[in-house]
């Protein structure tokens, strides 16, 4: 009898799951993306990028731009290597959306460290307001002559 009444719960759970993942995917198709990036109203958004090819030394990297105020956004960056390496790097670049595309209206580093595992930045910008703005960054791991690296880039938030 226990058996049954929990399988019967479990059924009942998938076909939730299952019910809110059809919600949750009709509620998607109402959102705009531009060049991989969903355009949001949030006032921060964020990415992490993981190399497509496993690496040897390369762990992982990411970035985040967040609405700080008005009109003023912050960026942050870092790159995660798996263990101490020679050099590990990362560039962020600030990119507003303009007829379409996404263009690169600031760029910060690369900031480089030595014999780490990590590194990280941060920079704030004033922006326009009316337009939609993202953080793209370049994430780059060097051992011994060995270069590992990834691209992220996060979704568009609104500045108004």
């Amino acid at each position: 009898m226990r058996k049954k009444i929990r399988l019967f719960f479990m059924a009942v759970m998938m076909i939730a799951c299952m019910g809110a993942g059809a919600i949750s995917v009709s509620a998607q198709e109402d959102i705009q993306t531009v060049d991989g990036s969903r355009l949001t109203q949030e006032p921060f958004a964020q990415e992490i990028a993981y190399p497509t090819l496993r690496g040897k030394y390369f762990g992982n990297g990411g970035g985040g731009i967040t609405l700080t105020g008005n009109r003023t956004v912050l960026l942050t960056g870092n790159t995660v290597a798996r263990q101490t390496v020679d050099s590990v790097k990362v560039t962020m670049h600030l990119q507003q959306l303009k007829n379409g595309s996404w263009v690169t209206i600031a760029s910060y580093g690369p900031v480089t460290k030595s014999n780490t595992y990590y590194v990280s930045a941060s920079r704030s910008y004033s922006v326009a307001g009316g337009y939609y703005y993202r953080m793209t960054g370049s994430h780059t791991v060097i051992e011994n002559g060995v270069f590992e690296s990834a691209a992220s880039a996060t979704d568009g938030i609104w500045v108004s």
